[in-house]
């Protein structure tokens, strides 16, 4: 990255983040505690003589956006509304993360940039609705990605915790996807930075189309952790759970060929989980 550019991020408590300030070091990175995106005058006080704006504060949790419509809404439409309107007045450009759950998953291919959106759940139409206010602002950047692991909390972490502690794992195997390395997305983040790409683009892990339970038993596996996964349906998830669960789309693996024709720097899947779980030991 040049030096005379000045990157600011917002949600930098995320994986996304964390990557992104390991690889690009010279990067200014808020919090929500540092920065509540709900807030237009502190948003705009932030973004004020910033060139690029990483707008990653979001609120990801499935599952409470379902429950907090509102609440969603706030963080991920408002919150993004305010960044593009701090940039555009500060004249710095916006990369925004969106998600594959923008996507219904009623697809037998993954998903390319310009397929139809039809989100399931409140947390995709939140998402998609963000990447409208995002498209409208010149020389902008929307990348989707899904199934994100890095430092932090993610379902990696969360399935290698409850194995350590001897807890029964019933994962669900017909939902399929790609997982994603944060360090991935932050790659494709610099490269944006760097080389000025604009317009809608898809970062995944490269690698082959996965369920939750295959990704599961690849994460054991890779930590030597010997403990058996029982594959369930959705449907009996939903059946056990003691809390409301959001509907997800069944497939949702996106097509990279975009990026691939571009130059970005892709990772497979597999040996970024081989090196997440190295480091997460």
């Amino acid at each position: 990255m040049a030096r005379h550019t000045s990157v600011l991020v917002t949600g930098a408590g995320g994986q996304v983040a964390r990557a992104l300030r390991a690889l690009l070091g010279d990067i200014r990175a808020l919090t929500h505690e540092e920065l509540d995106v709900t807030d237009l005058e502190a948003v705009s006080e932030a973004v004020s003589g910033t060139d690029h704006v990483v707008h990653l504060a979001a609120l990801t949790n499935v599952d409470l956006c379902e429950s907090e419509p509102a609440r969603a809404r706030e963080i991920n439409v408002t919150g993004t509304y305010n960044v593009v309107q701090a940039a555009a007045d500060a004249r710095s450009r916006v990369i925004y993360l969106s998600t594959d759950y923008v996507f219904d998953g009623r697809t037998d291919r993954p998903y390319r940039e310009e397929d139809e959106r039809r989100p399931l759940n409140v947390y995709g139409i939140t998402k998609a609705e963000a990447e409208d206010v995002v498209e409208a602002t010149v020389g902008s950047l929307t990348i989707r990605s899904s199934w994100i692991f890095g430092e932090g909390h993610n379902f990696i972490s969360a399935i290698l915790a409850a194995a350590r502690e001897g807890k029964p794992l019933r994962v669900v195997d017909d939902q399929r996807g790609l997982p994603t390395p944060a360090e991935a997305v932050a790659r494709a983040i610099g490269f944006a930075i760097e080389q000025r790409v604009e317009g809608l683009l898809h970062i995944v892990g490269d690698g082959a189309i996965v369920s939750w339970a295959d990704l599961a038993e690849a994460a054991l596996h890779e930590a030597g952790v010997d403990v058996p996964v029982e594959r369930i349906s959705t449907e009996e998830y939903i059946r056990s759970s003691d809390k409301p669960i959001a509907p997800r789309p069944a497939f949702s693996a996106l097509d990279v060929t975009k990026a691939k024709r571009i130059g970005i720097p892709l990772l497979d899947w597999r040996a970024g989980l081989e090196s997440y779980v190295k480091r997460s030991s």
